[in-house]
């Protein structure tokens, strides 16, 4: 959950200079011609840094599209791949993201909840799905410009450039994360006073806890930290006893839990439920009509049937009706 990092995509076309070989008798040409090769330009997230790929623009790169156990991808690019040979009929669907797992995952076995549903809502062999990754502010100027069809995971209230559907995607519960050892009770933002808060930039919390501001003057040091690695930094120095609690969602806090093995050390204090998340579209017609079909495919019985088996696998993420 950053707002430090862009993995985009830029196309850099590498052409072969044309050499002119002549034969001491007859002038005899032979013609190098050139092609267009695309690479990517790959980032790497640390301190709000972009740090640009200098390798030869020759080299392969791989797609990053995301792995997904539903609804596989036709055998496609996503931003760093080959393009689609013109008029193969393949218009991909291209939603933007950072790693926000369980909601969207690039670096683990599952691609996420909001990816799965995305997915099963949209994609066709005709139209795959793809995510490109980058920071959360990015991805929403992006979609507001057009540059991509929409985004995983906004609220509605962070942008009014954004065409939402009727229906919300996934819920988004707020906790706080605190050691087993310590009998401390959450009774409201008061009692946070005189303690140490680690909170992650980027993604929005949810009131009264947004932008990572504790509400009022309560007293209480918070420690902001930027990354897609920030909540697992976090409960680090959670279980070092660095910071007195982590406030984050409670799915993205408990899945950070399970994967790094903190659960035995840490609790959750339930903080309440946000108003939920959506899968947000570009104010085109092209996004509206998407918008549309998102709604329709949520009260169709084929989504109800996705939507329970993925409240299974992703511990009841759906929002509440």
């Amino acid at each position: 959950m950053s707002a430090g990092v862009v993995h985009r995509p830029v196309a850099a076309r590498g052409t072969l200079a044309v050499a002119l070989l002549l034969a001491a008798t007859g002038g005899l040409a032979v013609l190098l011609a050139g092609g267009t090769v695309f690479s990517s330009d790959g980032s790497h997230r640390g301190g709000g840094s972009v740090a640009q790929d200098k390798g030869p623009p020759a080299v392969t790169p791989q797609a990053t599209s995301i792995p997904d156990p539903v609804a596989p991808s036709a055998s496609l690019p996503s931003e760093s791949g080959e393009a689609p040979d013109r008029g193969s009929g393949i218009q991909p669907l291209v939603f933007a993201s950072d790693e926000w797992c369980p909601y969207v995952c690039f670096e683990s076995t599952r691609s996420g909840y909001l990816v799965e549903l995305a997915r099963s809502a949209f994609e066709s062999p005709a139209r795959p799905v793809f995510i490109r990754r980058m920071d959360w502010p990015e991805a929403l100027r992006e979609a507001a410009l057009g540059r991509v069809d929409g985004v995983l995971g906004a609220a509605r209230d962070e942008s009014e450039q954004l065409v939402f559907p009727e229906e919300a995607a996934a819920s988004r519960p707020l906790a706080l994360a605190v050691r087993a050892d310590d009998a401390w009770r959450f009774t409201g933002p008061e009692s946070l006073a005189g303690r140490r808060i680690g909170v992650s930039t980027g993604r929005r919390l949810g009131p009264p806890f947004d932008n990572g501001r504790i509400p009022g003057d309560v007293g209480a040091e918070v420690m902001r930290l930027e990354g897609e690695q920030a909540v697992r930094r976090n409960l680090d120095r959670l279980i070092d006893g660095r910071i007195a609690a982590v406030i984050d969602s409670a799915h993205v806090l408990r899945h950070a839990l399970d994967r790094g093995g903190f659960t035995p050390a840490v609790r959750l204090i339930d903080l309440g439920a946000q108003p939920p998340v959506h899968l947000a579209f570009s104010d085109t017609p092209g996004g509206r009509a998407l918008a549309r079909r998102f709604d329709a495919f949520v009260r169709s019985p084929e989504g109800a049937r996705v939507r329970a088996r993925l409240a299974a696998d992703y511990r009841a993420m759906e929002p509440a009706p």
